[in-house]
């Protein structure tokens, strides 16, 4: 019997500020599809200690919104980012990729989905233009992990 790969879907970002929660609610969609071999987690912000969770998988996406212009979404392949900063509020993608290669001396398959955000202001619920991206996001992933699974079970 063939292994199927260890996927995290990871979404962060704020569901009190509309849009700001898009990718926490990305993450409850994937959870809610049940796809064997993915889990999800979901915080306000990426932190050090997040590092230690590529560790634990074959594959990580990160999902968050974006103020930036995108067709509903983007996703790309990730690039450790070297300028590591600390704020108060959170590490980037890319810092914690970047602590992680640090770490384990590798870089792992980690992909980031950016869901398009109209508003991020004070309030609970995503937009209707960010509940449509969101949920055009999650119908892409869910196809891309399945054809993920398929590639990596043959390899694995």
């Amino acid at each position: 019997m063939k292994a199927i790969p260890s996927m995290l879907v990871y979404g962060f970002g704020n569901p009190g500020r509309e849009d700001d929660g898009a990718g926490v609610a990305l993450a409850e969609r994937i959870r809610a599809a049940a796809l064997p071999g993915v889990t999800t987690d979901s915080n306000y912000q990426l932190n050090v200690e997040d590092a230690l969770l590529l560790s634990e998988h074959d594959l990580v996406i990160f999902a968050d919104a974006t103020r930036s212009p995108v067709d509903r979404f983007s996703f790309y392949r990730l690039q450790p980012d070297p300028s590591v900063s600390f704020t108060t509020h959170a590490m980037s993608p890319g810092s914690v990729l970047a602590l992680y290669s640090q770490l384990y001396g590798k870089t792992p398959p980690v992909y980031m989905l950016e869901i398009g955000g109209m508003s991020f202001e004070l309030r609970e619920g995503l937009t209707a233009e960010g509940t449509e991206n969101t949920l055009a996001a999650g119908q892409f992933l869910i196809s891309w992990l399945n054809d993920f699974k398929s590639v990596k079970s043959t390899k694995i």
